[in-house]
């Protein structure tokens, strides 16, 4: 079901503001612990241990092998948990606190087998117990008239948590870089690598804790049937249940595209920030106005989706930033930047990275069934 324009929007109460709120808490978990992830782990290998990009690749290989795999085996057995604790939460719990365990103890690592042991085996399959219960969160637990806003919400706690990875990398490299013993550039200490992978590891867990203990859950009572995990597994790749699933898979196609289009712009990002020669000051009065900017449009574009539906301003959106990003080859000229034209613009970026997932990914929520949102919605979040 796809929600259409109504005259009178629900509106949130109390509870459900704190329940959003702390699903959002959880999200900015994921996005520190993901930054830390996808970016220490593999300067550990090259900046401490001495190693060279091959066995980064290696690392990096077999860990999105690992995710590929175990992020939908989560999702099956979330879908069909029926614990007294909760459907979805006893794998935030499970996940954050293992996860957040083997971050900080992958910063001693001796050797590049405990790192391939711990992110592997270890982040690897636990970290998408955790990444597989939070993304059924919001439609297991917010109903569909009020989904939008609860997305907008949660993505704009998640943006914040990418601000707070960034914060916290800027701050590793001012206190923990040193000179390159082994050639040129600056390296990053295990001690910086500590500070960050122990700051992402300890949030994780605490994060996964607080979801464990103050999210509600349906009752089991009103759970559909339970399915046996071959059952499940089989009906992935079932003619019939595609069918029936049709529309979910044309919205992740969709996204699919757009982020190829994302995706195109982000490993060019900072090379074309650092290139502008910015001072710090400058950069973070650009980042400072341009993160307002973010959150307040998250919210609205979360907001018109409830009160307009879920596709009426997606084209609309999409043209408006991409104007916006287009305008980026402008801010380098001749004589200079454009700083003004860049702070114009950072914003444009930011939103077509961050924002306007809001829309797409309430969109994908109403299409499930409640009984396979775990196991289908990874499908989606593989589109990222």
């Amino acid at each position: 079901m796809i929600v259409e324009k109504t005259k009178d929007q629900k509106v949130f109460t109390k509870e459900l503001k704190i329940q959003t709120f702390i699903i959002g808490i959880v999200f900015a978990a994921d996005m520190i612990f993901g930054f830390a992830e996808q970016n220490f782990l593999n300067t550990y290998l090259v900046h401490v241990l001495g190693l060279t990009e091959l066995h980064v690749a290696i690392m990096v290989s077999l860990s999105a092998m690992m995710g590929l795999i175990f992020l939908l085996v989560w999702g099956i057995i979330s879908d069909n948990t029926r614990s007294k604790s909760g459907r979805r939460k006893p794998y935030l719990l499970l996940g954050g606190i293992i996860s957040g365990i083997a971050m900080i103890i992958y910063a001693f690592s001796p050797n590049f087998y405990w790192a391939l042991f711990l992110d592997v085996l270890i982040i690897g399959i636990f970290s998408n117990a955790y990444f597989a219960a939070e993304r059924a969160l919001v439609p297991d637990t917010i109903e569909p008239e009020l989904r939008g806003r609860a997305n907008g919400i949660v993505q704009s706690f998640a943006n914040l948590g990418i601000l707070v990875a960034v914060a916290v990398f800027l701050i590793s490299y001012e206190l923990f870089a040193i000179d390159n013993p082994r050639g040129s550039g600056t390296i990053l200490t295990q001690e910086g690598h500590l500070f960050v992978l122990g700051i992402g590891g300890i949030g994780f867990m605490v994060c996964g804790i607080i979801g464990f203990v103050f999210i509600k859950e349906k009752p089991v009572s009103e759970l559909p049937p339970k399915k046996k995990f071959l059952v499940e597994l089989k009906e992935i790749i079932d003619i019939e249940e595609f069918k029936k699933q049709n529309e979910f898979y044309k919205i992740t196609l969709a996204y699919l595209i757009f982020q190829c289009g994302i995706g195109s712009i982000l490993p060019f990002l900072f090379i074309f920030l650092f290139s502008l020669g910015l001072t710090t000051l400058e950069l973070l009065s650009a980042i400072g106005i341009a993160f307002p900017i973010l959150i307040i449009a998250t919210l609205y574009l979360g907001k018109i989706a409830d009160k307009h539906g879920r596709k009426k301003y997606v084209p609309v959106s999409i043209i408006v930033i991409s104007i916006g990003v287009f305008l980026t080859i402008f801010v380098q000229t001749s004589t200079g930047v454009n700083l003004i034209l860049f702070l114009i613009v950072l914003p444009f970026i930011l939103i077509s990275i961050l924002g306007i997932r809001t829309i797409f990914d309430t969109w994908a929520q109403d299409l499930l069934p409640e009984d396979k949102r775990g196991k289908f919605f990874v499908d989606y979040v593989f589109t990222r």
